[in-house]
C-alpha cells in the first residue's frame, strides 16, 4: 500500500482479504470432511488450513486497528467542528452584542 492511502481504503482492502481468506477456509474444511483423501493429502490440507486461519487472525487484527484510527480521526473532526461552533459563537457574542 502507498503512503497516500486512506484509512478506508485500507479496511476496504482488508476486508476483501477477509473475505477471499474465509471462503477459502471453506473450502478447506469442506475437502477436508470428504473421506476420500489419503493421509498425505489430509496433512497437506490442515497445515494450509493453519496457515490460512493465521492470515485471517493477522487481518482481524489489521482491520481493528484500523477501524480504531478511523474512529480516532473521526473524534478529531467532531473536535476541531465544536471549536469551531465555539468560537464563532464568542464572536457573535462580543461583537454583534447579541
Amino acid at each position: 500500500m502507498t503512503r497516500s492511502d486512506t484509512i478506508i481504503s485500507k479496511m476496504e482492502h482488508v476486508e476483501e482479504s477477509l473475505k477471499d481468506t474465509l471462503y477459502r477456509v471453506e473450502v478447506i474444511e469442506r475437502k477436508l470432511k470428504t473421506k476420500l483423501l489419503n493421509a498425505k493429502d489430509r496433512e497437506k490440507l490442515e497445515g494450509e488450513l493453519e496457515e490460512v486461519k493465521k492470515v485471517l487472525r493477522r487481518n482481524e487484527k489489521e482491520l481493528q486497528s484500523l477501524r480504531k484510527e478511523n474512529s480516532k480521526s473521526f473524534m478529531i473532526t467532531a473536535c476541531l467542528v465544536f471549536v469551531c461552533f465555539l468560537f464563532y459563537g464568542i464572536y457573535l457574542m462580543i461583537f454583534k452584542k447579541i
